[in-house]
């Protein structure tokens, strides 16, 4: 053993100075040179500056293909105008309103009909989509396409489930001949080379894909915006985001200008928008759809659909799970639309939580999930109380780990040749922080922002080929878990939260760990949908002000700033199934919008009912105090009357008429011959009484007309009543009390005798001199018959003491007007 052990040493030795003498023959075969050290900084330094030069240029590149980009969108909008301008002329008749206004099963029906016409409804909906795109920035391109497409739709044999129907597509969906940026310069000027597997598909069903639609910064914030395409923001609220990344989407479906739309989703980013803007949004099981590729293996990413109500995205599921989509991609497994799930009405077991325990969603989303569990169980479901397991364990470990297991590497790769965008900027650069100081970090932070901490060694990634692996097996230990849970209750589905309202714009890039409640699903692999039900409301915004979250931290208090301000906006909740029961979510989904709706239209009849009786008051208010104007109108008559007989010194005969039995008529006649012989026509006829029994008077009108006896005169003085008569004669044949009336005439400062006091400015006088027929005076009453409406004189109007001496010296008429507009002819002060 020992020889053995010696000739290995020696054979050793051997190759080793073999090894040493490979240098000396190196140096043999080269020539000698003298290297400088002046000469080697030279050639370092020119190395460098032809790198930074030749970086660049490169910048220098991407901009102008930027720049190209942008003057080739505006010329394709300039196209899309010119060709709905001209679609326009030639169709005056085109009723562009009630196009809009159809839901999409509606408007298939009608086209497949030829009620409507492709040709009017693309047409349409592009300059519908022009004018959503001037408010908010929404469309990347117009697919001119579109046109020649349309002659194909109405050449085909058979109609497709979605014939003639204008869609509208996200940026990273491939079309033939029409870059897919991801936001990014350095994918211009590369179209693709074909038709995605989706819209082949769609094609063959009839859809015309009409534009693509705007995307967050390579698709990895929740907020609209990149530099090439600029902001898109919300159309229900300019100072929101629509959500992300396929925000342009959101925004185009909630401005009315796309019926159905296609996003893609890796953690959230179909349900995001949908709950931003109140739409619609499905993200199916991986692969239910042919998609597009994906580099994160350990978080599952897919393409879904995005419309305005639940039976729309339940249309366009049965369209595209068709032999055309499994024939052309062999990897969607051949599961067609289950009809039976989607239509049956059993009832449903339902777990539900407001919380995931990891980040407290604002007061009005938790609102959202009570309200809808409410109605679940009204409506003869069995809700169950459900808690997801360790939220902030899939958040850090499985969810942040698995995206960015490289380090983030990859994603800061793409970045080298772009300018990152401000809306960016603070993930990419907590991205791009070194192993070690991220480490640091995590440590130092540790003690007063825990979810800052492990967030930071999440972005550490993985180490090794072996830590990845355990990180698959951790991912598939947790859906065990997850299922476990849910098999234990026995349940059918899940109602949970979803991340909203609606964002202030810049924030969605600063919380992008907010995500917990749509990336949950996302890990799992579950199907899940999000469905508006309500919206926010002054409560909620109250309540917003004590929110202070989990853990009271940064987070949490950046999370009430950016919902703040969001009164009106749409309040949605999310709907979850198992794996690959696209269908129960599409029906569960849609059992939660027709609960919502119809709790939404009782709402609204109540309010209109309480409006309407409001509206009956207010009318009937309305209409007595127009009766008090006119009578009011009728007094001034009277009024004028009264100061006639005063300056043609009629009082004389008045007096002595009214001692006379049956002088009524007599008295009329003096009346309209010296007074106003105008005053018998039909507008000017009195229909006032006066109580001058009564020390206090409460007078309202109650009966809008008065019966007129054209046999009779038009103006008579009543005074036959026992009541009445003393007073009268008292104001007409005391000598003190004629020339009160005579100074109220003429001289001004005696005017203070004669007030009008109503206590509304448009209703009657109190107290009115009655000058009408005998058989009028049952008409016009001067109790009110509505209780509603009440004039209390501040003073007793009329004092009528007759049997007393001091008569003389109380004022015969007190009216005193509390508005210009009740002046009464006699001046006053």
């Amino acid at each position: 053993m020992c020889c053995s052990w010696l000739g290995d040493g020696g054979a050793l030795a051997a190759g080793e100075a073999r090894l040493a003498m490979i240098p000396e023959k190196m140096r043999q075969l080269l020539p000698e040179v003298e290297l400088d050290p002046s000469v080697i900084s030279v050639l370092l330094c020119s190395s460098t500056v032809a790198f930074l030069v030749l970086k660049w240029m490169v910048k220098k590149l991407v901009q102008q293909k930027m720049w190209e980009a942008r003057r080739n969108r505006v010329r394709a909008l300039g196209q899309m105008e010119e060709a709905v301008q001209q679609f326009k002329q030639e169709n005056p008749e085109v009723q562009a309103s009630r196009i809009l206004s159809l839901p999409l099963v509606e408007l298939v029906k009608k086209l497949k009909e030829n009620s409507l016409s492709p040709e009017s409804v693309l047409y349409t909906y592009m300059d519908k989509a022009l004018e959503v795109n001037r408010d908010v920035n929404c469309v990347t391109d117009f697919i001119q396409e579109c046109v020649h497409l349309l002659q194909e739709v109405r050449t085909q044999r058979e109609k497709g489930l979605l014939y003639g129907v204008p869609i509208s597509i996200k940026d990273p969906i491939g079309y033939e001949g029409h870059v897919s940026t991801c936001g990014l310069g350095q994918y211009l000027g590369y179209p693709e080379r074909e038709d995605s597997v989706l819209v082949k598909v769609l094609k063959k069903q009839g859809a015309i894909p009409f534009v693509k639609t705007n995307i967050s910064q390579c698709l990895i914030n929740y907020d609209c915006s990149n530099l090439i395409f600029g902001r898109t923001v919300n159309p229900l609220n300019h100072k929101k985001s629509p959500g992300g990344s396929s925000g342009g989407e959101g925004a185009l479906i909630a401005g009315g200008g796309s019926v159905l739309g296609f996003g893609t989703d890796i953690g959230g980013s179909i349900r995001l928008p949908s709950s931003f803007c109140g739409l619609c949004g499905l993200k199916p099981t991986g692969n239910r759809l042919s998609g597009p590729v994906s580099y994160v293996q350990t978080v599952t990413g897919m393409v879904g659909p995005m419309a305005r109500d639940v039976d729309s995205l339940a249309l366009c599921m049965r369209a595209l799970l068709c032999d055309d989509m499994f024939h052309l991609d062999p990897t969607v497994p051949p599961l067609p639309f289950n009809e039976a799930v989607y239509s049956s009405s059993t009832p449903l077991r339902i777990g539900y939580y407001d919380t995931d325990g990891y980040f407290l969603l604002p007061p009005c989303m938790r609102r959202a999930v009570h309200e809808t569990r409410t109605l679940l169980q009204e409506a003869g479901h069995t809700l169950i109380p459900f808690v997801p397991p360790r939220i902030d364990y899939v958040m850090n470990e499985l969810f942040m780990k698995g995206l960015f297991a490289d380090g983030g590497a990859a994603l800061l790769e793409k970045f080298e040749l772009d300018t990152v965008d401000p809306n960016s900027c603070s993930q990419i650069n907590c991205y791009s922080l070194p192993f070690l100081l991220k480490k640091i970090l995590a440590f130092l932070t540790k003690p007063l922002f825990p979810r800052f901490s492990s967030y930071l060694n999440a972005l550490c990634g993985v180490w090794s080929p072996k830590e990845f692996s355990e990180l698959h097996a951790a991912l598939m230990i947790y859906r065990r878990e997850f299922l476990s849970g849910w098999r234990n209750l026995d349940l059918d589905v899940i109602l949970c939260p979803v991340l909203g309202p609606a964002f202030t714009l810049g924030y969605p890039g600063r919380l992008i760990a907010a995500v917990s409640s749509t990336m949950l699903y996302n890990v799992l692999n579950f199907p899940a949908g999000v469905v508006p039900v309500t919206t926010v409301t002054e409560a909620d915004e109250e309540n917003l002000k004590h929110y202070t979250g989990h853990y009271g931290d940064p987070w949490d208090r950046r999370l009430r700033q950016a919902v703040e301000g969001a009164v009106g906006l749409p309040v949605a909740v999310q709907c979850v199934a198992l794996p690959w029961q696209e269908e129960l979510c599409l029906r569960f989904m849609k059992e939660v919008e027709r609960l919502a709706q119809g709790q939404k239209k009782q709402t609204e009849e109540n309010l209109q009912h309480g409006e309407a009786q409001a509206d009956f008051h207010t009318e009937g208010q309305s209409d007595v105090q127009a009766q008090a104007s006119r009578t009011t109108v009728q007094t001034n008559i009277l009024m004028d009357v009264q100061r006639t007989l005063a300056q043609t010194d009629l009082v004389a005969d008045v007096q002595t008429d009214v001692q006379k039995p049956g002088s009524q008529t007599d008295l009329l006649a003096d009346v309209q011959l010296h007074g106003h012989p105008q005053s018998s026509g039909p507008d000017m006829q009195p229909d006032v009484q006066t109580e001058l029994s009564q020390p206090d008077t409460e007078t309202q009108p109650c009966q809008p007309e008065t019966q007129r006896q054209p046999s009779q005169p038009d103006v008579q003085t009543q005074l036959t009543q026992p009541e009445v008569q003393p007073d009268v004669q008292t104001q007409l044949t005391q000598p003190e009390v004629q020339p009160d009336v005579q100074t109220q005439l003429t001289q001004p400062e005696v005017q203070p005798d004669v007030q009008t006091q109503p206590s509304q400015p448009d209703m009657q006088p109190d107290v009115q001199t009655q000058l009408t027929q005998p058989d009028i005076q049952p008409d016009v009453q001067t109790q009110p018959t509505q209780p509603d409406i009440e004039i209390q004189p501040t003073q007793p109007d009329v004092q009528t003491q007759p049997s007393q001496s001091d008569v003389q010296t109380q004022p015969d008429i007190e009216t005193q007007p509390s508005h210009p507009d009740m002046q009464p002819d006699v001046p006053t002060a």
